[in-house]
């Protein structure tokens, strides 16, 4: 089966109260004061509900907790995972290129009055894997944390393409040549290595299709 994504600018009702169901759990565990737990969970949501994102959004941290509840019994560390789901897209603007950087910097200011700083310093590490989806930390969180981040390359072709018009619509500051030469960019050097994912499960189910929606994606963008 292949992964699921849901692609929303905002999530209905329910699917918001599953997300605070599942900080409210975490910020426990982690022994995070309930009215610290709560502006932390505000300014997240305040963050990820910004009207410029349409595919890094709210729906992004749903969609990647769910399948995190799915992979639960392969993961090692789920608090640390489950931290880097929430924060590693923290800031988020188009335009820049430390959006890494900035998301692990903030994260570590709202959590360093109740987490050991060597806890930190691997939620940092997490984060900052994102920017070239290489893991830093070596070990199988990391490597499945960066497949979940990246599964939807390999989901249905209609919910894909839901995906790359998401994309489309947040770089909507830059003219479709100067976009499709930057994505075309990207998805190249997707392909360009020998597998896109990292964990053996996702390379034997999900690599062969992920390859499929690029190429495809590839040649839409060639006829334009």
């Amino acid at each position: 089966m292949l992964p699921i994504k849901i692609i929303e600018e905002k999530l209905d009702d329910s699917k918001l109260g599953f997300i605070k169901e599942v900080w409210d759990m975490l910020s426990y565990q982690l022994s995070i004061p309930k009215v610290d737990s709560h502006k932390i969970l505000e300014e997240v949501i305040s963050k990820y509900s910004e009207p410029h994102r349409s595919y890094h959004n709210l729906s992004h941290i749903y969609s990647m907790l769910m399948m995190a509840e799915e992979y639960y019994d392969f993961i090692e560390n789920p608090v640390l995972f489950e931290l880097s789901i929430w924060f590693h897209d923290l800031i988020y603007d188009p335009s820049r290129n430390d959006n890494e950087e900035k998301s692990a910097e903030r994260a570590l200011e709202l959590l360093s009055p109740f987490l050991a700083e060597s806890f930190l310093e691997n939620l940092k590490q997490m984060i900052l894997s994102t920017i070239k989806h290489t893991p830093i930390l070596k070990d199988h969180d990391n490597e499945l944390f960066l497949d979940l981040d990246m599964s939807v390359l390999a989901t249905e072709p209609t919910v894909y393409l839901q995906y790359t018009a998401a994309i489309r619509k947040e770089f909507s500051i830059f003219t479709d040549e100067l976009y499709q030469a930057g994505r075309k960019s990207v998805l190249e050097k997707f392909i360009a290595g020998d597998y896109i994912f990292l964990t053996d499960f996702f390379k034997e189910n999900f690599e062969k299709k992920a390859v499929e929606n690029i190429r495809s994606e590839l040649n839409s963008l060639s006829d334009n």
